[in-house]
C-alpha cells in the first residue's frame, strides 16, 4: 500500500512541474496587487504542489529530530513529495514511540497555525495572492494531516503516526492527542462557518463579491440577494471588487439603500485611521467622496451616508475628514468605476485627519 502511495506522489510531482514552469513563466502577473481569477488557479496550484510537499519534508524532519533528541539513531529516511518514512531501532518507551509519531503531524500542524497567523496579524496585510498562498496550505495542510493521513492509516492497516499515537499502550497521552485533534478540527470548522472570520478571509484574499470559498479553493455562488441590483449598483460592485482584490489593506464593502438613494462604502484602516470611498448612485450621476476618522470615533457609529451634493454627516462628536472627490455618469462602465475608484482610494490614503474640517465639496 505505501509503494502505491508512493507511485502516486510521484505521479503527482511530474504535473507539480507544469506548475512551477507557469508560476516562474508568470511570476511578476501573479504576484502583483491585481489578483485575477487565472492568478488564484496557480497560486492555490503552488500552494499543493509547492507548499505541501515541503510540510511533508519538514514532517519527516520532524519524526527524525524527535528521535535524536531520545538519543535514538535514524536507519532509514525516505521522501517521496507527497509521502516519506523515517525508520530507527532505538530501544524507546511506549511514551517515547508516541511522542515520535506525534512529532512529524504537529510540525505539519504547526506550520499551517503559522500560515494561518501571519495572513491575520501581518500589518500591514500583504498583497491578496500571498494572503490567498499561505491560506490555501494550511487548508491542505491540516486536511491532509488530519483527516487524510489517519483515514488511510486506520482503513489500510498501515501502522503509521495515527496508528501508534492511538494504540500505544499509554491511554492518557493518546487521549491528550485526541484532544488536540478534535479540537484543531472543531476550531477549524467554526472558522469557516463564522461570517466574521469567512468575511475577514474574503478581504485579505481579493475574494470575489457575493461567491463564497469553496474549502479546496475556488468558489461557490454565494446565496441570491434579496432585492435586484440596477445597472449602476452591478458595475460599482463588480468594480470595488476589482478594486479591493490589489489593494495593500484588506477592504470591507457595503451596499446601503436608503429611499431612492443607494451607496456603496469601501472601508479599511490604515495606521488608527478608518479611511472609506463612498460612491453615492443618483438616478444621472455617482458621486464619489472620501472621509478619515479616527477608528474610535468610528467604533460609535457607522459611515455616513452623503445626504445632499455638498455635505456628509459628522459622526459623533467629531466631524470627520469628507471631501467630495469626483463625478461619473450613472452609465459608466465598470472598467471606468474601477479607474475612478482606484484613484479616490489612493487620494483618501494620502489624507491627514483634523480636529475640525470644514466641507470640502
Amino acid at each position: 500500500m505505501f509503494n502505491a502511495f508512493i507511485l502516486i506522489s510521484l505521479f503527482y510531482c511530474f504535473i507539480g512541474l507544469r506548475v512551477v514552469h507557469q508560476l516562474v513563466t508568470h511570476w511578476r502577473a501573479t504576484w502583483d496587487r491585481t489578483f485575477t481569477p487565472s492568478d488564484r488557479g496557480l497560486v492555490d496550484q503552488a500552494a499543493f504542489f509547492i507548499l505541501l510537499p515541503i510540510s511533508v519534508a519538514l514532517h519527516e524532519l520532524g519524526h527524525a529530530t524527535a528521535i535524536w533528541s531520545f538519543g535514538g539513531h535514524v536507519t532509514d529516511f525516505g521522501f517521496f513529495v507527497f509521502a516519506g518514512y523515517v525508520s530507527y531501532d532505538s530501544p524507546f518507551t511506549n511514551v517515547q514511540h508516541i511522542l515520535v509519531a506525534f512529532a512529524g503531524p504537529f510540525v505539519s500542524w504547526l506550520l499551517a497555525v503559522l500560515a494561518v497567523a501571519f495572513v491575520l496579524l501581518k500589518r500591514p496585510p500583504m498583497r491578496a495572492a500571498y494572503n490567498e498562498l499561505l491560506l490555501q496550505f494550511a487548508v491542505l495542510d491540516i486536511v491532509n494531516v488530519l483527516i487524510f493521513y489517519p483515514l488511510l492509516d486506520f482503513a489500510t492497516g498501515l501502522e503509521g503516526d495515527w496508528s501508534q499515537m492511538y494504540f500505544g499502550h499509554v491511554p492518557a497521552l493518546s487521549a491528550a492527542i485526541l484532544v488536540w485533534h478534535l479540537g484543531t478540527l472543531a476550531v477549524g470548522y467554526w472558522a469557516w462557518k463564522n461570517p466574521g472570520m469567512r468575511a475577514r478571509f474574503a478581504a485579505l484574499t481579493g475574494s470575489p463579491t457575493g461567491a463564497q470559498r469553496a474549502v479546496f479553493g475556488g468558489f461557490r455562488r454565494g446565496p441570491l440577494p434579496e432585492v435586484s441590483l440596477s445597472a449602476s449598483e452591478q458595475a460599482l460592485r463588480e468594480a470595488a471588487s476589482r478594486v479591493a482584490s490589489g489593494w495593500p489593506q484588506p477592504v470591507s464593502g457595503q451596499l446601503q439603500r436608503r429611499g431612492n438613494e443607494s451607496v456603496l462604502i469601501l472601508a479599511w484602516e490604515d495606521n488608527g485611521l478608518r479611511r472609506a470611498v463612498l460612491a453615492w448612485i443618483q438616478p444621472d450621476d455617482i458621486d464619489l467622496w472620501g472621509t478619515v476618522e479616527p477608528l474610535a470615533t468610528a467604533a460609535r457609529a457607522p459611515t455616513a451616508v452623503p445626504l445632499d451634493h455638498h455635505r456628509l454627516a459628522a459622526v459623533g462628536e467629531i466631524e470627520p475628514l469628507r471631501r467630495h472627490i469626483s463625478r461619473l455618469p450613472a452609465t459608466a462602465s465598470a472598467d471606468e468605476l474601477t479607474l475612478a475608484l482606484r484613484v479616490a482610494m489612493e487620494e483618501v490614503s494620502a489624507w491627514q485627519p483634523a480636529a475640525r474640517v470644514g466641507d470640502g465639496g
